[in-house]
């Protein structure tokens, strides 16, 4: 495994047991993953680009119960952004030169929501023409998903989190695998440009269970790909539970960059917690997007605690630090 055209081909046929080999790499073996990873990046379809995307989180108002996560549970005070509210955070962003939006929200069917979300996208669109607008909002309607789409947004983020049944149970047993793909179908369906991945480092989770995603992912046809890593949030079911090993989701990041050249990844808050430099070394791993965490008013930033009460927040002076760091340019947007 010494050549980069060995880790290549082995992780292009889905060796399950050289892949099981690769994602354990350190040191001199995952310098030469990184290295594989960023020249496939740098020779594709967006080069040394990195897509910068601000975050507003709508909602903590959610109706899965994964073990992993907090927001609107233990007590915690539930919030829903007015409309007048998501769109004064998308006009100061705009104002600040930013692009794309991320608008992210527990997983809320109530059609009133729906319908606002909806019309803050038609009227963001409206007033700025070029912004694009993702979507995080978990499982909907196919009708529901075709209002959002038809409101002018383009993207939506539906993560699977973990693909083996009995495992998916066992973190998020409120929904079902099943559920969770044909959600991600319909959004492919109905015109979406469609993220999804997994958790790296959920208690029980085998490497097997890690290449068992990989194989999904590769399947699925999708634009954007992505893997965070475990963070115990002190007040899930999951808090007692060690945290996901950052070069484990580092090499995951890497081997997803190989399968997938052509689509956007994302180097992601959870890797820089407890490790100061992941969110570099993800851009490192072939990553090539960054989230700036400044949309949510301060007062509610708290209450949207998926991870951890302790995440660690980018500004955009940071982001932009790492970026230049790895050799990379910025972008308003790249899809």
């Amino acid at each position: 495994m010494k050549k980069n055209t060995d880790i290549i081909n082995s992780i292009k046929t889905l060796d399950r047991e050289q892949i099981k080999q690769i994602l354990l790499f350190k040191d001199e073996k995952q310098e030469e993953l990184f290295a594989a990873a960023r020249k496939i990046r740098n020779e594709g379809k967006f080069k040394d680009n990195v897509e910068l995307r601000s975050v507003i989180e709508l909602s903590n108002i959610c109706a899965q119960n994964c073990k992993y996560c907090s927001i609107g549970k233990n007590g915690k005070k539930t919030y829903i952004l007015s409309k007048e509210t998501v769109l004064s955070r998308i006009k100061m962003l705009a104002d600040l030169g930013r692009r794309t939006f991320l608008l992210q929200s527990g997983e809320n069917r109530n059609q009133k929501f729906i319908d606002d979300i909806s019309f803050c996208c038609s009227k963001a669109i409206e007033i700025y023409p070029d912004i694009k607008i993702i979507l995080c909002m978990g499982n909907l309607s196919k009708e529901q998903y075709k209002q959002l789409k038809e409101s002018g947004a383009s993207r939506y983020i539906l993560k699977f989190e973990t693909s083996n049944e009995q495992h998916h149970k066992f973190t998020r047993p409120t929904d079902t695998i099943q559920n969770r793909l044909e959600c991600i179908q319909n959004l492919i369906d109905i015109g979406f440009k469609v993220g999804s991945g997994n958790i790296v480092g959920l208690p029980e989770q085998t490497l097997d269970n890690l290449i068992d995603d990989l194989i999904l992912i590769n399947k699925l046809n999708l634009s954007m790909v992505s893997a965070t890593k475990f963070i115990p949030n002190e007040f899930s079911e999951f808090k007692d539970y060690p945290m996901g090993d950052v070069n484990i989701t580092l090499n995951f990041l890497s081997v997803l960059r190989i399968l997938k050249p052509d689509c956007l990844i994302p180097s992601t808050t959870s890797l820089s917690t407890g490790n100061k430099d992941g969110q570099l070394n993800g851009l490192l791993a072939g990553c090539n997007t960054v989230t700036i965490h400044d949309g949510t008013p301060k007062e509610f930033e708290k209450n949207f605690s998926i991870y951890s009460e302790k995440r660690f927040s980018p500004a955009e002076e940071y982001c932009r630090e790492i970026i230049k760091k790895a050799n990379l340019i910025p972008q308003k947007y790249l899809l």
